[in-house]
């Protein structure tokens, strides 16, 4: 009776006839069994198709274009990425494009390249026309990446080429001197000698005469251009009308 038992409790084992398809692998179960299907695959034995390109992220990365296929894919990568699912970054520095002696960094679907001192230019195969320092002290030099060439961004109050060139601020336009002032030019830059009753850098304060407190006898000052008024108290004024 035990021999029996035994018999019976042992599980029979379905997958020898199982009907799973497309490399699925056979689990077995108890009186049944299961199929465990490969990505590509999906149903009861792994006979429908998974549409890979209605997943969610997209199988495609980068932008990549995804086309489903029965039982796979395909991805059509957009420019500066490769691989299945264009997940790999083409290398555009493996052709070393950058002139020697120079460091190529890589992007996606570019390169820059770090040029060492002295050279410029989009592969640094350019001598750098600034090292001669040809810009005015207090300019700017910068290098045209195409030529080579020098370019001088020049600080106010100078002008030229190199930057050398004085500007005349008292003719290129209305006297910036305010109030009548007289403009008198200097080396990048001006001054301006202010007509009576003005001062300040452009002329543009009227000076208060009455600031030193000129009237007398608690006299009260008015203030005019260049000049000042008392007003005398009526006290005053009756002594006066008496005499």
């Amino acid at each position: 009776i035990l021999h029996i038992l035994y018999i019976i409790s042992v599980n029979i084992d379905d997958c020898p006839d199982h009907k799973c398809q497309n490399g699925a692998t056979c689990m077995d179960g108890v009186n049944t069994y299961n199929c465990q299907c490969p990505p590509e695959w999906t149903g009861q034995f792994c006979t429908d198709d998974v549409d890979e390109c209605r997943l969610q992220p997209n199988a495609c990365q980068n932008g990549g274009t995804c086309s489903n296929m029965h039982g796979g894919y395909t991805c059509v990568c957009v420019n500066g990425w490769s691989g299945l699912d264009c997940s790999e970054n083409i290398d555009d520095c493996a052709v070393m494009p950058c002139t020697a002696g120079s460091t190529c960094l890589d992007r996606v679907a570019s390169f820059f390249c770090s040029c060492p001192f002295g050279k410029t230019g989009l592969l640094c195969h350019i001598d750098d026309a600034c090292i001669s320092n040809p810009c005015k002290a207090g300019s700017q030099c910068d290098t045209n990446p195409v030529n080579g060439k020098f370019n001088c961004n020049c600080p106010s109050g100078y002008k030229g080429t190199t930057c050398n060139d004085d500007i005349n601020e008292c003719t290129i336009g209305p006297n910036p001197c305010e109030h009548g002032g007289t403009c008198v030019n200097t080396e990048g830059s001006f001054t301006c000698q202010c007509a009576r009753g003005y001062s300040g850098p452009r002329c543009e304060q009227d000076v208060n005469e009455c600031g030193s407190n000129p009237c007398q006898n608690d006299a009260t000052c008015l203030d005019q251009i260049g000049d000042y008024t008392c007003i005398c108290i009526r006290a005053s004024w009756v002594l006066n009308a008496a005499s």
